[in-house]
């Protein structure tokens, strides 16, 4: 009797193992998994947070380098006359390069400072294309020769055009007063 006991006991033991087994392997394996996705959103975190730090500290240079000297730097990089035909013609330029279809250009000029030796252009700029025709467009500005800053973007579905997206970008540039 005692052996019928112990046979039963061995395979209870036996079959509550076999079921036991894949949930502690599984278990183990997904632990393994997550650790393994919070490392790689940890590194991605990390090499953002550089990426951020770094354009602060270049945006901070910019700054003193623009203050820098009553600002007597900026007048080399910045034109001495408000000339909005050639900033809209270089900006339909740039659109046409860059595969981007311009809606529509707006321009605003700002009242900035009055100790400021220099005047803001506001440019609010409607366009529909791709999301590459949006970086190219934007890589355009970049090397564009006029000092321009991008304060937003903003991005839409296109109705008109299945597939593509419609881009509102509102951008400062300077002329001397």
């Amino acid at each position: 009797m005692t052996s019928g006991k112990a046979i039963f006991g061995a395979c209870t033991i036996a079959i509550a193992a076999f079921f036991f087994w894949p949930s502690v392997i599984g278990s183990w394996q997904e632990m393994q998994a997550l650790r393994a996705a919070r490392n790689e959103r940890e590194a991605l975190l990390k090499d953002r947070t550089d990426i951020l730090a770094r354009a602060t500290e270049q945006y901070a240079s910019y700054q003193a380098a623009l203050a820098g000297e009553g600002g007597r730097a900026l007048f080399s990089m910045v034109p001495a006359k408000k000339d909005t035909a050639e900033l809209v013609s270089a900006i339909q330029d740039i659109a046409a390069r860059s595969g981007a279809q311009i809606g529509e250009i707006r321009t605003a000029d700002s009242k900035g400072k009055t100790s400021d030796p220099y005047r803001t252009l506001t440019l609010t700029i409607e366009l529909s294309g791709s999301y590459s025709a949006l970086r190219s467009f934007l890589s355009g500005l970049e090397q564009y020769v006029r000092v321009m800053s991008v304060e937003s973007i903003e991005v839409s579905t296109d109705t008109r055009a299945p597939g593509s997206l419609r881009f509102g970008i509102r951008a400062d540039t300077y002329f001397i007063q």
